[in-house]
Parts: C-alpha cells; sequence; structure tokens
C-alpha cells in the first residue's frame, strides 16, 4: 500500500521519536492529557493534568551516552533552538527557570520564543509561540494524514542537528534526548499539533481519550517499526 507521501511500501502515520523501547530503555512513557480530564487514552493515568504530549524518559546515563530524536514523519523544520543548559531541575542555573514575560524572539530562562510570523492557524499572520522545552525543534508535516507539525522538547545541548526550513526524513536524527528547559529530568517531550499551529492532538486512540480512532502512530506498538 502506498504511504501519505505515495510512496510504495511507506508506513502512514507517525514513527517512533527516540531511541529507547518502553520497558527496556525507555525508563516511562507519561502520556498526553489534552481533554484535561485526567486519563490518558486507555484510561490510566495521564503524565499530568492537561499533559500535552507523550514524555519518554531515559536515564541521565542514556542522556550522557547520547539518545538519538529522530523525526517522526518526513517534513520540513518550522522551528529549531539550541544552546540551553540540559540538566535541569538546577535552581542556580538561569536557564532551568521561568521567564518573568512571555515576548516574541526571546530566548530568557527555561522557555524560547518565535518571532511574530505566519504562525495562526494554518499559516495565518500575526502569532508568535513560546515553548517551555529549553532546546526544542517543530517540524511541519505536510502529508502525513491528521498531523500538521510535531515538537520535539528538552533536547540536549548542542545537538540539535536542523534548523529551519530543512527538509527531513522519517527517522532522521535531529537531536539528542536530555534535560532542557521546564523538566524534573531526562526525556523527550513528543507533541502533535493535529490541524494547524498548537492544535493539539493526540497521537493514541482509546476508549478515555479525544482520539477514538485511528491512532496517528504508523505502527502498533508505535515502537516496533
Amino acid at each position: 500500500m502506498a504511504g501519505a507521501g505515495g510512496a510504495p511500501n511507506e508506513p502512514v502515520g507517525l514513527s517512533w521519536p527516540i531511541d529507547c523501547l518502553p520497558d527496556r530503555t525507555c525508563v516511562n512513557i507519561g502520556y498526553p492529557d489534552i481533554d484535561d480530564d485526567g486519563k490518558a487514552h486507555d484510561c490510566s493515568e495521564a503524565g499530568y493534568v492537561g499533559h500535552e504530549g507523550t514524555d519518554i524518559g531515559i536515564t541521565f546515563e542514556a542522556q550522557d551516552a547520547g539518545t538519538a530524536v529522530r523525526a517522526a514523519a518526513d517534513g520540513v523544520v518550522l522551528f529549531a533552538f539550541d544552546g540551553k543548559y540540559d540538566r535541569c531541575p538546577n535552581d542556580a542555573e538561569p536557564d532551568c527557570r521561568d521567564p518573568p514575560s512571555l515576548e516574541p524572539g526571546a530566548t530568557t530562562g527555561n522557555t524560547v520564543c518565535t518571532p511574530v510570523g505566519p504562525y495562526c492557524g494554518t499559516g495565518e499572520p500575526g502569532c508568535a509561540w513560546c515553548f517551555a522545552g529549553g532546546n526544542v525543534v517543530v517540524i511541519r508535516h505536510p502529508n502525513v494524514p491528521g498531523v500538521f507539525a510535531t515538537r520535539y522538547d528538552h533536547l540536549k545541548k548542542a545537538s540539535v542537528l536542523v534548523k529551519p526550513g530543512d527538509s527531513v526524513a522519517r527517522g532522521q536524527k535531529i537531536a539528542e534526548a536530555a534535560s532542557a528547559g521546564s523538566s524534573t529530568g531526562p526525556h523527550l517531550h513528543f507533541e502533535v499539533w493535529g490541524t494547524g499551529f498548537y492544535e493539539l492532538a493526540d497521537p493514541w486512540a482509546g476508549a478515555c481519550g479525544p482520539n477514538r480512532g485511528p491512532s496517528l502512530w504508523a505502527y502498533d506498538p508505535p515502537w516496533s517499526g
């Protein structure tokens, strides 16, 4: 069967975005709760109430060794930020603290902000977005059904390998996982935007989540591809 981009045998949906496996080298998964009811898609406890993405935890040892973060599908890089301290929390480190305010283009404390640009809806002008992930990449996916973009947070300092405008391929290494920004330990925050800029979607399908099916993942389980 042709995939979303039309190539034979190309997977449809999102691939697992990090080089760790649950119950083996990932230490935990915190599921999204974009409908704010405290429940994950499978009726278990979400990462926390209102959690906007999937948190995939690793150890500090895995961070130091280098754990690759990979593009979940073909796309084009919209935003890429690097250079923040990556072992938060640390009360003595300014890069781990909340900024005093949020301003377009600012990169103060644990937060990075885009300039004002065509970032409203599906590309209308006049919006800016701020991300508390410290070192962050956002990728636009024009050919993935149900997915506008994906976001990757808390990345390792000096590990980001892409810049805005770069075309990336599914599975391509874009950075490494760490604990930059508003973070309590090393992990990848993987977030899906469904219909436009910051229009959150749950990639996991289940009876207790907003996505009753189909899943936005290319494989079941997602890390099996």
